[in-house]
């Protein structure tokens, strides 16, 4: 009896592998390999069937300049976007661990609960020109003597972007790192004390480096994230002012809905699968995320 229990223990074992590997594949795999199929092909919805295009669709994207402005943006905004949130994250998550209360992290945490929906349309009505509060307190405050149209210049309409996008994913790197910061033991700060290290050193010799494993996979995870955003950037200025905000997943997603033409859609969205894998491969081979969240 011991024995066929263990069997059938095994075979459902073996049939809950079988599922995952389905599911994943499913999800992941045909997705992936029907936007690159899609890439050699002309099609779309007003095409009564599919054709063999070879590298047209290609050749189509890196002809274009505006595919490789949007590339630049996309880079610029995925950095910046990334670094200001692991910056102000890690910093945020060190004072809510040392002066923090359970209702200050909560209220911390709160923008990354909202949807992106709501985050846009607040951040919509708050730089309004009209009505919005930052340009009511700016004019009442003497800083500036008439509106500013955040979405009339492509500077400004990529740091309306960029803050909304700081302000809704920050509270994912303070929780990654609170998370962290209960693990450090408290007798390493005690052995750093009986040395006489002020705050400031203690930050940059003990907390940081202990933090190193987190920090260092929040980066590869923003940036691979925030290289793809297309939500919020879509919903604030969908691209405006002149694709001053237009990254490649708003340059895809026009090619393919915008032009009907699925063809090229899917070569952009093959290109974006490609830099993010070797940004991947890159990263991980020169920082070994893994080996320091095993390590940690």
């Amino acid at each position: 009896m011991t024995g066929t229990n263990v069997l059938r223990r095994l075979d459902f074992s073996g049939i809950a592998l079988l599922l995952v590997a389905i599911l994943f594949i499913a999800v992941m795999i045909i997705p992936v390999t029907w936007a690159i199929v899609l890439g050699f092909t002309n099609s779309g919805p007003f095409q009564a069937g599919m054709t063999f295009a070879g590298f047209d669709n290609y050749q189509t994207i890196f002809s274009d300049p505006a595919f490789w402005r949007a590339l630049v943006i996309g880079l610029i905004y995925a950095t910046i976007s990334t670094a200001l949130e692991v910056v102000l994250g890690v910093g945020i998550a060190i004072l809510i661990f040392r002066h923090g209360s359970p209702f200050v992290t909560s209220f911390v945490l709160m923008p990354y609960m909202i949807p992106t929906v709501t985050t846009a349309l607040v951040w919509r009505w708050m730089t309004d020109s009209l009505n919005g509060i930052f340009n009511q307190l700016m004019v009442h405050s003497g800083l500036i003597h008439s509106a500013i149209e955040f979405t009339s210049t492509g500077v400004l309409a990529m740091s309306l972007v960029t803050a909304a996008s700081v302000w809704q994913f920050t509270p994912f790197v303070v929780l990654v790192v609170l998370a962290n910061l209960g693990t450090i033991s408290p007798s390493v700060y005690e052995a750093a004390r009986v040395d006489g290290v002020n705050w400031w050193q203690e930050l940059i010799y003990v907390t940081i480096p202990m933090l190193r494993a987190p920090i260092l996979l929040v980066i590869l995870l923003r940036g691979i994230w925030m290289f793809n955003r297309f939500d919020i950037i879509w919903l604030l200025t969908s691209g405006g002012p002149i694709g001053g905000t237009t990254t490649l997943p708003l340059y895809a997603y026009v090619q393919a809905f915008g032009n009907n033409d699925y063809g090229v859609g899917g070569a952009v969205s093959t290109v974006i699968f490609m830099i993010l894998l070797v940004f991947g491969i890159v990263y991980i081979r020169a920082f070994h995320p893994e080996k320091e969240v095993a390590r940690g």
